[in-house]
């Protein structure tokens, strides 16, 4: 008889606990609202951990806020390399919302970069049977590349020929594209994938570096020369390294 007594009594405490827990009052709702949005305008000035510091707060006024959760998510995963730590924050964004495709895709991006590539595919194709969905390509770009690891090289050119159709200016599609058909003997077909993507970012040095690797396997000399020059003129003072490698590669020509 005295089982069924603690159960009943473990059930009601666990119903009282669930009753007192804390919902956001207008007011924490409001600041959470303010945090993050001065959290996006920090990530924007480059203030990485002012950034983080806002969206904590955001979440200490509102833990549900789901745009924080999936704003704290991307830094912790991209910027300060917790991917278990994003994992939970996507999570709670999609518990709170399950419509919140973007969030979807970010854990995708996660999974794809641990390598787990079943995962990422699925949550990916979640994101894109969403009609309301703005940023499909991201997905579909993403997709193509978790299907190239997986060895589907058709299936991933596809994808990723579906993302720079769907968004003509999504220059790492065009990466993505450039670096499948340069690992697979497509020289020429690469080289206008490269192009593609220098044309769509022109401010980034790599495309230079990319696109002129592939011209220089091509015999085309000058055009090589130009781009490496090009890129080592816009590698930005973090990327000294790259910018050394265009220098180099521009001097053996």
């Amino acid at each position: 008889m005295v089982r069924p007594v603690l159960a009943s009594c473990a059930a009601t405490l666990l119903l009282a606990l669930a009753s007192c827990a804390h919902t956001p009052s207008e007011k924490e709702r409001r600041s959470a609202e303010i945090h993050y949005d001065l959290a996006l305008v920090a990530q924007q000035q480059g203030q990485i951990q002012e950034a983080l510091r806002e969206l904590q707060v955001s979440l200490e006024n509102d833990p549900d806020y789901p745009e924080a959760n999936n704003a704290i998510g991307i830094l912790l995963h991209l910027a300060f390399s917790r991917p278990a730590e994003a994992i939970k924050h996507y999570e709670r964004a999609l518990k709170v919302r399950p419509t919140f495709s973007e969030a979807r895709t970010n854990l995708a991006n996660v999974h794809l970069d641990q390598g787990r590539y079943d995962e990422a595919i699925k949550l990916y194709e979640q994101s894109l049977n969403d009609m309301l969905y703005p940023t499909p390509f991201i997905a579909q770009g993403n997709m193509g590349w978790a299907l190239y690891k997986k060895g589907q090289t058709d299936r991933a050119v596809e994808s990723l020929k579906a993302s720079v159709t769907t968004n003509p200016s999504f220059c790492l599609g065009y990466r993505s594209l450039g670096i499948i058909y340069d690992e697979t003997g497509r020289s020429e077909d690469a080289c206008r994938q490269f192009t593609r993507f220098r044309e769509n970012c022109s401010d980034v040095a790599e495309a230079y570096l990319r696109e002129g690797v592939c011209r220089a396997k091509l015999g085309e000399a000058e055009v090589a020369k130009q781009a490496f020059a090009a890129c080592e003129a816009k590698a930005k003072p973090a990327e000294q390294q790259l910018k050394d490698d265009c220098r180099r590669l521009l001097e053996k020509l």
